[in-house]
């Protein structure tokens, strides 16, 4: 394998394996001007999953044993005890979707591939498939759009976020794996604001994540408890806000939101008392990895710093969500307007609707307008270009756009 594949996996690895990915420019603690984007909160790890046609064979794709398999990507998960054995000869030469290729399902199907020891490469109409090939198609980003999508292209399965794989499976498809169990305790979604907005609205800001924590802090109560009002309340806002395809029953909506939930692990910061210390020795290799294997053209030197160290340290900052955490009541005095984008049919990123269907913000005097998404790359887009005071997206598309623009720098 050669270097810029094990860069890949090392990437993907970095991103899911339980670290959070905050990418700053500029507000507290790093530079003032108001050009750039910052990344200041986490919003969940775990809950993505690859889906099956029904026409696939599980056991063609992987085994689950007590010990690894001889002649396969044997991915150990420490918390079941158990190895997921991958198997290359039915991985090869098939075709699967992707919601994008500056996703984290994205990068992780490519892991799954390296370790294969299988190419991956996107999908051409009419092109023959190679054994030695692991075909992509990008930009599905809901099962409806993959159900289409296999009107016209031999989509042997699909990687793709909460709740769409629960719908996936709800609606006859095979569940093959979820995230959790071959990428344990990833990571996922973060918050990302543009620096104009922090360095002008601080304590609008602050307010906003306040009630962000509170929210995710309800919503883990709830899970905890399911008998609870507020769980009750949950599954109610997730049928209503997160996409499913037409024809759905209800029943058959609330049993994919039920799963989903379970499949997702909601967080704000690393720890409760908001720190994100432990992020810039990761974010430092995680960029590294990136320029390495192409997917930033811009080094840390070519951004101003010295070394991926001090690029990462820059980019973290724990200052908002600190002092979320020790405010008593930020309520605004006037009604304040909060522009926020956020993933279509994600339920990763439940806590800002379930804060907004449950009127937390507004009791904090805070009007949070969410416009939607279809993937990541679309959630940054929006920042960039002052559309959105704040986004909740994936963290490599964060990553890769961030650092390709130079809204990284010294």
């Amino acid at each position: 394998m050669n270097t810029k594949i094990v860069a890949v996996a090392l990437v993907a690895i970095l991103v899911v394996a339980g670290v959070a990915v905050f990418f700053a420019f500029g507000g507290k603690g790093g530079n003032s001007e108001d050009k750039g984007l910052s990344i200041v909160g986490r919003v969940n790890s775990e809950g993505s999953g690859i889906l099956l046609d029904p026409s696939q064979n599980v056991d063609d794709y992987m085994t689950i044993t007590d010990e690894p398999m001889l002649g396969s990507y044997s991915i150990y998960n420490k918390s079941e005890d158990k190895y997921y054995n991958l198997h290359a000869n039915g991985w090869g030469g098939k075709i699967f979707a992707t919601p994008g290729t500056a996703t984290i399902q994205h990068v992780q199907l490519m892991t799954l591939a390296y370790g294969m020891n299988l190419k991956c490469v996107a999908y051409t109409e009419g092109a023959t498939l190679k054994a030695d090939t692991l075909y992509y198609v990008p930009s599905i980003a809901s099962f409806a759009d993959f159900v289409n999508a296999q009107k016209n292209t031999n989509l042997a399965g699909f990687i793709i976020w909460e709740a769409q794989y629960s719908v996936g499976v709800v609606k006859g498809y095979t569940g093959l794996v979820t995230t959790n169990s071959i990428f344990e305790d990833h990571t996922c979604c973060i918050i990302g604001a543009t620096n104009k907005y922090l360095n002008h609205n601080e304590e609008a800001f602050v307010s906003f994540l306040s009630v962000y924590i509170n929210a995710v802090d309800r919503i883990n109560a709830a899970l905890a408890d399911k008998s609870s009002a507020d769980y009750t309340q949950l599954v109610s806002i997730a049928m209503n806000r997160v996409t499913m395809p037409d024809g759905m029953t209800e029943d058959e909506k609330r049993q994919a939101i039920i799963s989903a939930l379970d499949n997702v692990t909601y967080v704000y910061a690393d720890n409760s008392s908001g720190s994100l210390k432990n992020l810039q020795a990761d974010i430092a290799v995680l960029a590294e990895s990136l320029y390495e294997v192409g997917a930033v053209e811009k080094s840390a030197k070519d951004l101003g710093f010295d070394s991926y160290e001090a690029l990462a340290s820059k980019f973290v900052k724990d200052y908002y969500i600190k002092e979320a955490l020790q405010i008593n009541d930020g309520k605004q005095d006037a009604k304040t307007v909060i522009n926020v984008a956020a993933i279509k049919g994600d339920i990763h990123q439940i806590a800002l609707w379930f804060a907004k269907d449950t009127g937390m913000f507004d009791a904090k005097n805070l009007d949070v307008k969410i416009s939607q998404q279809v993937n990541g790359p679309g959630i940054y887009t929006q920042l960039a270009n002052g559309e959105s005071d704040i986004g909740f997206l994936g963290a490599p598309p964060m990553t890769i756009r961030s650092m390709n623009a130079e809204q990284i720098k010294a």
